[in-house]
């Protein structure tokens, strides 16, 4: 959205004219941050957004010599036993496929994840959609598993949404190896970076972020910005979600 020569001037112009026209529909705005805007970060403030401080990974897909070179040991142990055992990446799903596949990812974010998920007609849309690619995992004929990402053509794919069966079968490993199928696309499809949207917040422990780590990318801290137009309902729904986390 921000041109690398755009000015301080002009960002605040955009985010205070963003704040304006939203106020009155959104609870809260929030950037996440795909690249480093720490130069404009106080034109972000000065338009009352918050930097938070947020790490992501970036993987170097430029080629699969250097994907293969940066993954780590146990990835690459976890991905051989897994094709070995039979399982297929489908690259271009049926609608069917998609429902088997979002089955999965709404029982994570149900039992585990506890936060609010897209409606399946999301997916559905966004697989039809030029720049998603769907990767799922088959095995057996099921849908295990999979990743949502985004492609900006010749420049990234953003990873939105990973899952898998993990633990259900001996010697496979959907979750890594649908991650590895979304990185392998990136390599084969000439765009040079893999942006895995997301690693938590500094000095916090989170097992995303150890399991993110190591398909070898580079961690950056690029942070987001917040800006709460309904401080109220803001809190009510933070005390919620951490309400529903603490359900077992």
């Amino acid at each position: 959205m921000l041109a690398d020569n755009c000015s301080e001037e002009e960002v605040a112009i955009l985010t205070k004219a963003l704040r304006e026209r939203l106020r009155q529909q959104a609870i809260y705005i929030e950037t996440r941050n795909f690249n480093d805007y720490s130069r404009w970060k106080e034109a972000f403030e000065k338009s009352g957004f918050e930097y938070q401080p947020h790490l992501n990974f970036h993987i170097d897909t430029s080629s699969m010599d250097i994907v293969d070179a940066n993954l780590g040991k146990s990835r690459k142990r976890d991905i051989r036993t897994t094709i070995r055992e039979g399982v297929s990446v489908i690259e271009h799903p049926t609608d069917e496929q998609v429902c088997e596949y979002y089955k999965v990812l709404d029982t994570l974010y149900r039992t585990k994840v506890k936060t609010p998920l897209f409606p399946l007609s999301f997916f559905l849309a966004l697989n039809r959609h030029k720049d998603g690619r769907l990767l799922l995992m088959q095995y057996q004929e099921r849908i295990i598993g999979g990743t949502v990402c985004v492609e900006q053509a010749n420049r990234c794919v953003y990873e939105w949404f990973v899952c898998g069966e993990d633990g259900v079968y001996p010697h496979v490993f959907p979750s890594c190896y649908a991650t590895y199928a979304g990185i392998r696309y990136a390599a084969e499809h000439n765009c040079p970076r893999f942006d895995m949207m997301g690693a938590g917040t500094p000095n916090e422990a989170y097992g995303v972020r150890d399991f993110k780590a190591k398909f070898g990318g580079k961690e950056v801290e690029h942070g987001r910005f917040l800006c709460v137009t309904k401080p109220i309902l803001y809190m009510i729904g933070v005390i919620g979600v951490k309400i529903l986390k603490a359900i077992k």
